[in-house]
């Protein structure tokens, strides 16, 4: 199976380049990063030893982004098509849907390469904190693949790379935004326990954690959950799809 993940890997993660959608999101990414970092986020008039200004923006243009990434993964395959013939090979299910997610997913670790430049720039002029920064880039490498993970998903159920896109955006803004507070605050539980219980619910808890440099294994656990379980949907719609 790893060689068959390795091979839609590679034709995947080949075709961004080939339609030059990767060189257009890379040069998006970099100049809505560099505006909000410059610009929106006041970079020359906050201390950025951990490079604040970059990071406080990072999820909403990834949110926007990487849906422009898996739109056409599954909905292409449909609308060509060629769906009925790559369900027709001796490719497994499980290799066709990481194959995909990790083309889109590694194309997101060049956008977060493309920055580094920024680091080293501020650090010419800052004493960073180069291990916060790195927690950083970790933290935005977990949610590009859970985003990823989402948007793959949500490729497979459309024929629209349009609606797929638009669909994806969706759904991470309500991802992003739902509080599940509401829900032990109307039942009424007590308890330190469930204030916790419901924060690891939460997907901006983990965001401002993570962002901020100190990544701890239960913000690792909480974006690879959510990134399994919508590769496990992703799965179990192609296998529908072939059957």
């Amino acid at each position: 199976m790893l060689k068959q993940t390795y091979l839609i890997f590679q034709k995947e993660f080949c075709s961004f380049f080939r339609t030059r959608l990767a060189y257009f999101i890379l040069g998006i990414y970099l100049f809505l990063s560099m505006f909000c970092t410059f610009y929106l986020g006041l970079y020359f008039d906050v201390v950025n030893a951990n490079l604040f200004s970059f990071f406080y923006f990072q999820v909403n243009i990834l949110m926007l982004l990487i849906p422009a990434l898996t739109m056409r993964l599954w909905a292409d395959e449909y609308k060509t098509g060629s769906i009925e013939l790559l369900l027709t090979q001796p490719l497994s299910c499980t290799a066709l849907v990481i194959g995909k997610f990790l083309s889109a997913w590694g194309i997101c670790l060049l956008l977060l390469v493309g920055t580094i430049p920024l680091w080293f720039f501020t650090s010419r002029f800052l004493t960073t904190d180069n291990l916060n920064i790195l927690g950083s880039y970790f933290g935005c490498f977990l949610i590009s693949g859970c985003m990823c993970a989402v948007g793959c998903m949500v490729s497979a159920f459309n024929k629209s790379p349009i609606v797929a896109y638009l669909a994806s955006v969706l759904l991470l803004i309500l991802i992003i935004v739902v509080n599940y507070n509401f829900v032990f605050d109307a039942l009424n539980f007590p308890g330190s326990l469930i204030i916790r219980f419901t924060q690891s619910l939460n997907f901006f808890y983990h965001q401002s954690t993570v962002l901020n440099g100190q990544v701890g294994l239960d913000n690792i656990i909480y974006y690879i959950s959510i990134t399994v379980f919508a590769l496990w949907l992703n799965r179990i719609t192609i296998e529908y799809k072939r059957g």
